[in-house]
């Protein structure tokens, strides 16, 4: 059975989630681009990539529309219907393929062959759904198995500094014709390694309005933290070298002991 930490009601209704997140989506491409064009090392003709955890579809639509060859999968094929259909009706089928998959297990079920994948990418802390090392060990070898000798995985995460952090709030909106949605998040700080937890508690709620009226959801879903030891920690146990860090647009920068960085992994030649 799926862990509770990667399911929740927000997750559940794909087209809200897509004109959640759709916006920015061309300025987050642009910094996977910078990332790939520096640090890929293959010598593949074309890059092919792929996106683990894909949700709607939205990167994947994005990057099949300038061209790249690309793959995505997703735990619930809610997601993965909403892309599939959204793919087709763009006529972008042809270069861009999402399925229905575990990110403990997408190499074993076929998504792609070993070996094809030129540069993959993993953003906005999807990875710390995977919530223990064995699952998180089990995804990273699932990439690296399917990643060309010096392609890269590029993971979005936030490390944490315990002890330290505060309850914070972030709000969005965004709107797609007669639907507007509007979410605020609350997330509660891990106790760490005093406390024992390991989990960040992100407490949401959905705002949805439509020329019927307005629907308010609630959900509660957990997500696994790391202290940048725990991070590199983990990363040396796995079979990639960590080769960068960079800021959202694909720059490198320093790691830092508490906020997001694009890390980027890569697979020896």
């Amino acid at each position: 059975m799926p862990d509770p930490a990667t399911h929740n009601a927000f997750y559940n209704d794909a087209s809200v989630y897509d004109v959640l997140h759709t916006p920015g989506t061309a300025e987050e491409l642009d910094g996977l681009e910078r990332a790939a064009l520096r640090h890929v090392a293959t010598r593949s003709r074309r890059q092919r990539w792929l996106e683990p955890a894909c949700g709607s579809g939205r990167c994947v639509r994005l990057a099949a529309a300038r061209g790249t060859p690309i793959t995505g999968f997703d735990l619930n094929p809610e997601m993965i219907a909403y892309a599939r259909a959204r793919l087709k009706r763009a006529g972008l089928d042809r270069l861009a393929r999402v399925y229905a998959a575990d990110m403990r297990t997408f190499a074993d079920e076929g998504v792609c062959e070993p070996a094809s994948i030129d540069f993959a990418f993993n953003t906005i802390n999807t990875f710390r759904h995977l919530m223990t090392d064995v699952d998180a060990l089990a995804h990273l070898d699932q990439v690296h198995r399917v990643l060309r000798p010096g392609g890269v995985y590029a993971v979005g995460l936030s490390t944490c500094l315990y002890g330290c952090e505060q309850p914070t709030e972030d709000v969005w909106s965004a709107r797609r014709g007669s639907l507007g949605v509007t979410q605020t998040v609350q997330y509660i700080p891990a106790t760490g390694r005093r406390g024992g937890a390991r989990v960040e508690r992100v407490l949401s709620h959905l705002m949805i309005e439509t020329p019927a009226g307005t629907d308010h959801r609630d959900s509660t879903y957990r997500l696994r933290t790391y202290s940048l030891e725990q991070w590199t920690d983990l990363i040396g146990r796995s079979g990639f070298d960590m080769i960068d860090t960079a800021d959202h647009e694909g720059r490198t920068m320093d790691p830092t002991e508490s906020g997001y960085r694009l890390y980027i992994l890569g697979k020896p030649c």
